[in-house]
C-alpha cells in the first residue's frame, strides 16, 4: 500500500515513527546536594519521514498546506491527521528521467495527541 499525505502519494524510504520527549526542567538549589526535577507535560507526537518524489515536486509537495490539518496514510493504514511542520528537499541526479527527482525530509506533528 502506498503512503499518502493529503491525498498525494509519497514513496517513503525512512520513517522515525511517532516520538515525543517530555518537558523536564532541572532546578538546582544552591545549598542542596540534589537536583529537583520538574515535569511540565509533553508536546504532541512528532514524526520525520524521508521519501522520494519522482515527478511533480513543485506541483504536489510544495503546494501541501502548512499549518493545516491533513490526513496521513501509511503502508499500515490510516495514521490520523497531522500538521506539516517543515519540508526540505535535495535534488537527485537521474539521467533516465526528464523530470526532477527529489529526496524530501518532512517533519509532521500529530493532531490531537
Amino acid at each position: 500500500m502506498a503512503w499518502t499525505i493529503n491525498g498525494v502519494t509519497i514513496h517513503v524510504e525512512e520513517d522515525s515513527d511517532w516520538k515525543w520527549t517530555p518537558r523536564i526542567g532541572e532546578i538546582n538549589v544552591l545549598d542542596s546536594t540534589q537536583t529537583l526535577i520538574h515535569h511540565a507535560g509533553r508536546p504532541s507526537y512528532t514524526r520525520t519521514l524521508q521519501f522520494v518524489v519522482f515527478s511533480g515536486y513543485q506541483e504536489n509537495i510544495l503546494t501541501l498546506p502548512s499549518g493545516q490539518v491533513v490526513p496521513l496514510v501509511s503502508d499500515l493504514g490510516a495514521q490520523g491527521n497531522v500538521t506539516i511542520k517543515s519540508v526540505s528537499a535535495k535534488r537527485l541526479l537521474d539521467i533516465s528521467r526528464n523530470t526532477g527527482v527529489y529526496r524530501c525530509t518532512m517533519e509532521i506533528i500529530k493532531s490531537g495527541s
